[in-house]
């Protein structure tokens, strides 16, 4: 008892009060160490009971946080495969547009070298529009000449007519008759020889226009209106003589159809190519691939204008030159 605090010796059967009274205070305090032990057991239970609550509590709230952490890591794993699947498929549409930016460079480029092609073609025709006009103008001189000289020819027929009783014999009249049929036949050789090479000029402009219309920027256009002339060797009546061959009386209504196909075809590629950048600005996004196809169609519609304006000068001149080879065609046969 000495050892837990109590006092020692003491004498539980003695009659001294002060025997008795130190007993009676070890008694009390042993009483109130017993209380105190009850009061420290119980809220060591409750305490005790309060631990395993919060324990439970912590349990379930670890148990919850282990599937929450599940059902994020499984949500990483989804994100992770759609990145990846998102990133392998924004780079093939990187690498198309990139492809796509190419083949629109080549195409710009293409249609610069067209335009310079076009140029080109375009005044080698206008100067050799200018050459035909030259050699039309010098037949039509000689063609006076000719008629001059059929006069001179008939007023010395007539004079000779009239001194026919002077002559020396049949001779003379014969020779004189046979330089006259020797001079129409060189005359009308040369003639026959003017009007083949205008045959073939007006023949070769035909094929440079046709090759001109069915060139690669317009032969999708016109590849229909252009069906009819893939045998340029059929002419009105059905044969395999060249058109250019037959009198113009004969081949005038074919030309005339052919022309004015082409004419129409022409306007149909125009139309459709300037309502092509209205179709395509409702289609496209804000994007630098629409700041691209904006500047070439841009750039498009000007070499088109360019091309509208170099043929609206250019087909009635050749519509001009046309009717004057053919009518000169139809005078030599």
């Amino acid at each position: 008892m000495v050892t837990f605090g109590f006092p020692a010796s003491l004498d539980l059967f003695s009659n001294d009060p002060v025997s008795i009274s130190r007993t009676c205070n070890c008694m009390y305090s042993l009483l109130q160490q017993r209380q105190r032990d009850i009061e420290f057991r119980e809220s060591a239970n409750e305490l005790r009971q309060r631990q395993q609550s919060d324990i439970a509590r912590l349990e379930a709230k670890v148990e919850r946080l282990e599937a929450l952490l599940q059902q994020k890591d499984r949500e990483i794993a989804t994100i992770t495969r759609t990145e990846a699947k998102n990133t392998a498929a924004l780079k093939s549409q990187i690498e198309k547009l990139q492809q796509e930016r190419d083949e629109f460079q080549r195409m710009v480029i293409g249609n610069q070298q067209v335009k310079a092609q076009q140029i080109h073609e375009m005044k080698k025709k206008e100067k050799d529009y200018i050459k035909l006009q030259e050699r039309l103008n010098q037949v039509l001189m000689e063609k006076k000449k000719e008629s001059r000289s059929g006069m001179e020819i008939m007023n010395l027929l007539q004079k000779e007519g009239r001194q026919r009783g002077t002559w020396n014999g049949k001779k003379t009249d014969t020779d004189f008759y046979k330089k006259i049929v020797d001079a129409y036949e060189a005359k009308n050789q040369e003639l026959m020889a003017e009007n083949t090479s205008l045959r073939a000029l007006l023949r070769s402009m035909q094929t440079d226009m046709r090759d001109f219309l069915n060139a690669p920027n317009g032969s999708a256009t016109l590849a229909g209106s252009e069906k009819r002339e893939a045998d340029p060797s059929q002419s009105p009546l059905g044969g395999k003589t060249d058109v250019f061959d037959l009198p113009y009386r004969m081949a005038r209504g074919q030309i005339e159809e052919s022309l004015r196909t082409k004419m129409a075809s022409i306007k149909e590629s125009m139309v459709q190519l300037q309502d092509a950048p209205k179709r395509a600005s409702v289609t496209s996004e804000a994007t630098e691939r629409e700041l691209e196809l904006e500047a070439q169609l841009v750039e498009a519609r000007s070499i088109i204008q360019e091309q509208e304006s170099i043929m609206s000068k250019h087909l009635p001149k050749s519509e001009q030159r046309r009717e004057s080879v053919a009518s000169l065609a139809a005078e030599g046969v």
